[in-house]
């Protein structure tokens, strides 16, 4: 990765494919694939300063561009959805004026031809429901919501995996067909590098969120509260699942006659797995 400046960053693979292009005549097409995810990136940065999240990077990759944020997570699912649309919106945005400059002008010249495809290629791949794609983004905020962070990072894993498998075998195909085309196939290998990235990441992700659920009632002051039923039987770690951003869970924990034993909350599980380990049963707490 090549520096130039604190929130600005090159992919060293960036220069040898922009000569790769120059050399075989696609440098033209080139710059108007930068310059629709320009614009696609450009919409998720503008969402990101609207919700007040901090902006960590912008990169340059040989895919295209990406915006990352300072927070590893968003833990507000409205704001991870309003930022992962944006992207997308923009696209739909300039499809539109690709379309009412077609109503205007008679015949309208290739280069805006491949601008709209582009955009309309652009918008396909994006909302595709893996990670780090807008799509996935919007997805796993909603499973959030309703199933817990680890449920739903474990979902997006793996349909991130089976889409990486689609895409790779979709661009062989293609690739074979015309002998020339490598798109999908890129687009399998930034998927494909993105999850050796979450593989990397997600054991420091584990213990912030760990450490952010069990404060999650002092940081906020006022939340709503769910009940939780488990067996005595069950391990902390299948209730720290559960758990979401946007409620707060009392856990009324039975034995194996459903006889209440007693209720815990989220916070006493969180710091039993802290002390104890991921493998401790709720009976122990």
């Amino acid at each position: 990765m090549i520096k130039i400046t604190r929130f600005f960053y090159i992919h060293w693979l960036v220069l040898p494919l922009f000569l790769l292009s120059y050399v075989s005549g696609g440098f033209h097409t080139m710059l108007t694939a930068y310059a629709v995810v320009f614009v696609h990136e450009l919409f998720h940065l503008f969402a990101t300063l609207l919700v007040r999240e901090r902006v960590g990077s912008v990169i340059i990759m040989p895919f295209g561009m990406t915006l990352r944020l300072s927070a590893r997570i968003v833990r507000q699912p409205g704001k991870e959805i309003f930022i992962a649309l944006a992207g997308p919106f923009s696209n739909l945005l300039m499809l539109f004026i690709t379309y009412a400059l077609r109503a205007r002008i008679p015949v309208l010249p290739m280069s805006l031809y491949v601008f709209w495809f582009l955009n309309l290629a652009v918008l396909l791949l994006n909302l595709l429901p893996c990670l780090p794609l807008d799509g996935g983004r919007v997805l796993k905020a909603i499973l959030t919501c309703r199933l817990g962070y680890l449920s739903a990072a474990s979902i997006m894993r793996r349909t991130t995996h089976v889409m990486t498998a689609v895409l790779l075998c979709l661009g062989i195909s293609l690739l074979v067909i015309s002998r020339l085309n490598i798109s999908l196939l890129m687009a399998a290998g930034f998927l494909t590098l993105h999850m050796a990235e979450e593989k990397r990441r997600n054991e420091y992700i584990l213990m912030q969120e760990l450490l952010y659920t069990k404060n999650k009632l002092r940081k906020k002051g006022l939340m709503r509260s769910r009940l939780l039923s488990a067996m005595d039987s069950v391990q902390a770690k299948d209730v720290f699942k559960m758990l979401s951003y946007e409620s707060y869970y009392i856990i009324h924990i039975v034995d194996e006659n459903q006889n209440h034993l007693r209720s815990v909350t989220e916070a006493q599980v969180v710091d039993a797995i802290l002390k104890k380990g991921w493998h401790i049963f709720l009976r122990d707490i």
